[in-house]
């Protein structure tokens, strides 16, 4: 970067630079002037010397020898300095800077400019180098008219040139003299304006910074002069403008970031390169590594080269619109995705990748087809025959009283399987409506345990079936689960051993703690689970026999229920079958929820 003069600098240099050149200007002009003014004094005082040599020759003439006439000229040249001589006819018959007896050897002076102009009676003038003298003169000759028979002089002065210059020489020096301390006043006065003028500027400048650094609360009160007002009331107003801008900016930038971050969706931005700039954390629910791929292209994130192709295209310029997909990602997950392109305010092109996850709601529409048709399955069949033997009673009723309360009970039968079927499905959507429990809830397992032996009491009675519950520990915490949630997981799986445990049989109950969670086991003695149907048994109206109905009107729910409720409260059922392997009998079903 090329170096950059201060302007205090300029400010010196320039006023110092005009005002050299206008001292300059003065001086030749000055010199010229006094050029002409000392030749012209130099004329006057050297016509009134000839004057005067003129009148003294004529007072104390005529000489009685030649000889005296010359020693009296050079007497006068002494006194006045200045060389005297007296030429006649072109002959020089007298000059104070040549002896008497050298005269004769001169040139004759008739040519002379000076004596030429003189012939007309004026006064003639010239500068000439002087070959006798050796040395630059100037002349100025007067024809002087002879008496008594004398013929006409001519009257010659002249001086060196030195003279004259070192006079003009003497005037300047003094001119120059009297310019050095009017340059040195002015450089004083320049630098003090110059500095006034920079520290304006400074102040300005640190104001400026102050404001750049974010401090708006600067203001320029002070300035050097009335010129700076403006610039100084302008400033104040882009701060006070800056600070108001700046205010709003960063309100909007909390308020668009907190949207950001608390976006259900989730939410990728990718910079003018393509590559990605920021990551909310809704998208690590969808792509969990997504925030370690900041700085990389979507493909090494989404592991989709659909996505990737999309982003290529809009960045390339081929499509403005935005682009709406529903994508298939790994691990059964799908998300509707909506890629918005816009211009960055370069112009470049950036895009923002939108993704709404769908899988739950995929799953549920998945559920509620799966359920619909269970549901319809389940009630056709007994409806089917309800109808049935309902119209053999109106249209053609059996004579036999059995045969008649067999019909009845078979319909009874039907009747209360779809009852049951009802209920599960009532049970099983307010599972799903409830979702999970907050961690605060609480319930105590001994008292679930208790009343759901109480409610299967009369169906164990029936079959002879004995229920045992072991001794609970004495510092069982209890589950975080809620009480009626809890009692209908009990009662679900102690129906179901009952219901499948043959007579004269037992059912186990024991309950204990990993550290972390509460175990509840049911234990019973039935036919055990084929290993291919342990974990089908949990999903909606299987059975592993086949049959819609049984003989007690069972709906296949019970068991998905029990899951359902305690995923909700973060915890797990699974079943071991069969316990007895010699004789491949025997169920435990076990309940796993978290401590309260």
């Amino acid at each position: 970067m090329p170096r950059v003069q201060s302007i205090q600098m300029r400010v010196l240099l320039w006023g110092w630079g005009v005002l050299i050149a206008g001292l300059a200007l003065a001086f030749w002009r000055y010199s010229a002037a006094l050029d002409g003014e000392t030749a012209r004094d130099f004329e006057h005082e050297t016509l009134g010397r000839l004057e005067t040599v003129h009148w003294l020759l004529d007072r104390d003439g005529p000489f009685k020898e030649p000889r005296d006439r010359q020693d009296f000229l050079h007497a006068l040249a002494g006194n006045m300095g200045m060389r005297i001589t007296l030429i006649e006819g072109g002959r020089v018959v007298a000059d104070t800077s040549v002896p008497f007896g050298d005269l004769g050897r001169l040139d004759d002076h008739s040519a002379r400019p000076e004596v030429v102009a003189s012939q007309s009676g004026e006064v003639g003038e010239s500068t000439r180098h002087s070959v006798t003298l050796n040395r630059d003169m100037i002349y100025m000759a007067k024809k002087v008219p002879g008496r008594n028979g004398e013929p006409d002089r001519v009257l010659r002065l002249a001086a060196p040139v030195s003279q004259v210059r070192m006079q003009l020489q003497r005037m300047r020096w003094a001119l120059l003299a009297a310019m050095v301390p009017l340059l040195l006043g002015s450089g004083v006065l320049l630098w003090l304006l110059s500095r006034t003028i920079t520290s304006g500027i400074a102040q300005f400048t640190e104001a400026a910074q102050a404001i750049g650094d974010g401090d708006y609360r600067r203001k320029i009160l002070f300035y050097p002069a009335a010129e700076f007002q403006p610039l100084a009331e302008a400033i104040n107003r882009m701060a006070k403008k800056i600070k108001k801008n700046v205010k709003v900016i960063e309100n909007q930038r909390g308020e668009l970031w907190a949207m950001f971050e608390g976006m259900s969706e989730g939410v990728m931005v990718l910079d003018t390169g393509g590559r990605i700039l920021h990551v909310n954390p809704a998208l690590s629910r969808i792509f969990p590594r997504a925030q370690e791929f900041i700085g990389r292209a979507p493909l090494e994130a989404t592991m989709s080269l659909e996505i990737q192709n999309i982003v290529d295209s809009l960045m390339a310029g081929e499509s403005s619109e935005r682009v709406s997909r529903q994508i298939e990602l790994k691990d059964r997950h799908c998300a509707e995705m909506t890629v918005v392109p816009f211009r960055d305010h370069k112009y470049r092109p950036r895009v923002i990748l939108i993704f709404h996850d769908t899988s739950e709601q995929r799953r549920v529409e998945r559920v509620l087809r799966d359920f619909v048709a269970n549901a319809s399955h389940q009630l056709r069949t007994p409806l089917t025959s309800i109808r049935g033997y309902a119209e053999t009673l109106l249209d053609a009723p059996p004579k036999e009283e059995a045969k008649r309360r067999e019909f009845l009970e078979i319909i009874h039968a039907n009747a209360v399987h779809m009852a049951k079927v009802i209920g599960g499905m009532f049970a099983l959507a307010k599972s799903e409506r409830e979702g999970k429990r907050p961690g605060e809830l609480a319930a105590s397992v001994p008292q679930a345990v208790g009343h759901a032996v109480k409610n299967a009491g009369f169906a164990a009675q029936d079959k002879d079936i004995e229920l045992i519950v072991d001794a609970f520990p004495k510092d069982l915490p209890k589950a975080a689960a809620d009480p009626d949630g809890l009692l209908q997981i009990a009662d679900s799986i102690l129906d179901n051993a009952i219901k499948y445990s043959p007579e004269h049989t037992t059912v186990r109950i024991a309950a204990g703690t990993d550290g972390q969670n509460v175990l509840l086991t049911f234990a019973d003695e039935g036919p055990g689970i084929d290993p291919d149907n342990q974990t089908r048994i949990f999903e909606r109206f299987f059975r592993a026999d086949g049959n819609g109905v049984d003989s007690t009107g069972s709906a296949g729910l019970g068991l998905a229920i029990c899951r359902h409720i305690a995923r909700n409260y973060g915890g797990e059922v699974w079943v071991e079958s069969p316990t007895n392997v010699d004789a491949g009998t025997g169920s435990i079903f076990t309940v796993r929820l978290p401590m309260a």
